[in-house]
């Protein structure tokens, strides 16, 4: 015997046809963009190195804790001849970087001032204390990473082992 399953085409095509109705409306109501205040802003926030400025002043305080609003990481109040700024370094920061910057230590900061949320705030550049000269973003304000010593030591290796095989690995 012989069993011969007969459906209707109109059936087929309607049942096709809501079904991609509502995949379509599915995607529709998913892809809605979100509001422009939380739009995610690169970690260079905006950086213009064509007005970089140099600011001298004296650690007020060095902040760690993040403010609703405020960028990431560490951050310098700083006194100087402008009054109080507050300096953005990044997370990137060394643990003894931070220990270094007591409140009374004076520093020179090169960047660029940028309004995040009503409020100003430096982001940092190149940051210059104690004898030391430390960049904190590259010329595009892109926050950079410190290479650890572990770090140095595996470069240092790799380009020991590329002289030496003529760049084979």
């Amino acid at each position: 015997m012989t069993y011969v399953r007969s459906m209707k085409p109109t059936r087929l095509f309607a049942g096709l046809f809501i079904g991609l109705l509502f995949a379509i409306c599915t995607l529709q109501l998913s892809a809605q963009t979100a509001p422009s205040t939380s739009a995610v802003r690169p970690s260079s926030l905006g950086y213009d190195k064509a007005h970089e400025i140099t600011i001298n002043g004296v650690v007020q305080e060095a902040v760690v804790k993040r403010e609703a609003g405020s960028p990431f990481g560490l951050h310098l109040l700083l006194t100087g001849s402008k009054g109080v700024i507050d300096a953005h370094l990044g997370q990137f920061m060394t643990k003894k970087t931070q220990e270094s910057l007591q409140a009374g230590t004076p520093v020179q900061i090169v960047g660029a001032m940028e309004t995040i949320h009503g409020k100003n705030y430096l982001l940092a550049r190149q940051l210059i204390f104690s004898g030391r000269q430390i960049t904190v973003r590259s010329e595009n304000g892109f926050l950079l990473r410190p290479i650890s010593s572990n770090s140095r030591a595996a470069l240092a290796e790799s380009k020991f082992r590329t002289v030496l095989t003529g760049g084979a690995q």
